[in-house]
């Protein structure tokens, strides 16, 4: 059983036979063990995560197409699920969302419009080609490839995934790279000679498109008691679209206080800076989001002090938040909104309806109503512990 191929094995465990899908356990194991602990701290918990994986794995065997590999197949599995884990890790202070400031949204847990069908044929033949392109490469560096471009995975994931040095994984990549570049480039000149050719965008100028905030939307979804992060979407009235950007959990929080106008007893960090700029006789102009790059956005405020004006690189959710405390105008790229912009259906009129926002400010009148409240039961306790000292001291004194 030991000398048989995981095609063979995969067979094998389909019909029920245990034993051949025990023999895939024993083999891959420590593969996946030692790629799990790379993804997640505590040894305990990646030994249970691959545990869960190779359970999925055994009842999803049918779902397996290409059974030559199950190693990836077993990877990606081990992947999606330590994913899951540090998703749902209550620690959130120094979260991805929040060192970022501003990332790309999968809109399809938020909205239910159609995009583009030319779109989509676009974007499906070139997938196509991509992937026709990378299935030709050998065996060895089409698995790194898929993992470094495909999953994600880094150098030291993928070597722990494999089993192999980094110096390995770095000179498949280096092979794979090089001939889907001969490969693809031969595509691309091919398919521009057609009519339907897939060409690239020109230049844009620097215009840019004034937006509002619209809404602001807790993820992963409203009816969480403790979200993880926000979603911010950025409303452009004059051509229905909009830009939905992913915020840390602070960064959501501070914003939806500012569109709220909640009044805070003290200076939080945004209120004191916008006193020190306008101290200081510094006006910001207006800020822009400006590009989008490996799934970040960028941002840039423009600082005026006298004559002159200057521009600072910022995240896009500090940015915000400023030019919410100061009133100050929000700009998104021409270029960035028509590449990530959503249009709004024409037959839906009354976009945007700022459900999220709503949310928040009916939650958040919840919580205060439930602080004073509480405020109420420890003055009232207070009140009657001081009846007590003062009945206490008058009989001491005798002069009850």
């Amino acid at each position: 059983m030991v000398q048989r191929t995981d095609a063979e094995l995969v067979a094998l465990a389909r019909c029920g036979d245990k034993q051949a899908f025990s023999c895939l356990i024993e083999r891959y194991q420590p593969i996946a063990f030692r790629f799990a602990r790379s993804l997640v701290v505590q040894s305990d918990t990646a030994q249970d995560l691959v545990q869960e994986a190779f359970l999925q794995a055994y009842l999803s065997l049918d779902r397996l197409r290409k059974v030559n590999y199950f190693q990836s197949w077993l990877c990606g599995i081990v992947l999606n699920l330590c994913r899951s884990h540090l998703r749902h890790q209550k620690v959130t202070l120094l979260s991805f969302e929040e060192i970022m400031g501003g990332l790309q949204v999968d809109v399809n847990p938020f909205m239910t419009i159609s995009p583009d069908p030319m779109k989509i044929a676009e974007e499906q033949e070139l997938y196509g080609l991509v992937l026709e392109a990378v299935n030709a490469l050998s065996p060895k560096n089409r698995t790194a490839t898929l993992l470094f471009y495909f999953e994600q995975l880094t150098l030291h994931q993928i070597a722990a995934c494999l089993g192999i040095s980094m110096t390995a994984v770095k000179g498949r990549l280096h092979k794979a790279r090089r001939q889907l570049k001969a490969q693809l480039s031969l595509l691309y000149m091919n398919t521009n000679t057609n009519t339907n050719a897939i060409t690239l965008k020109p230049q844009r100028s620097n215009a840019m498109i004034k937006v509002t905030i619209a809404d602001i939307v807790p993820y992963p979804s409203p009816e969480q008691d403790n979200p993880d992060s926000y979603v911010v979407v950025l409303w452009d009235e004059t051509n229905r679209q909009f830009l939905p950007i992913w915020v840390g959990l602070w960064s959501g929080e501070t914003i939806t206080q500012s569109l709220n106008d909640t009044s805070l007893p003290r200076p939080m960090t945004f209120q004191l800076m916008a006193n020190l700029l306008s101290t200081a006789s510094i006006e910001i102009e207006s800020v822009q989001i400006t590009v989008v790059q490996e799934n970040t956005y960028y941002a840039t405020v423009s600082l005026g002090c006298g004559e002159q004006i200057q521009s600072v690189d910022a995240r896009p959710s500090d940015a915000i938040a400023l030019a919410l405390q100061m009133n100050r105008p929000i700009y998104v790229a021409q270029a960035l909104m028509e590449q990530q912009g959503i249009k709004v259906p024409s037959d839906i009129e009354n976009f945007p309806l700022a459900r999220g926002l709503t949310h928040l400010k009916t939650k958040q009148a919840e919580q205060l109503a439930e602080h004073q409240a509480w405020q109420e039961g420890i003055a009232s306790e207070e009140a009657e512990i001081s009846k007590r000292v003062e009945r206490l001291m008058a009989f001491l004194l005798g002069r009850d």
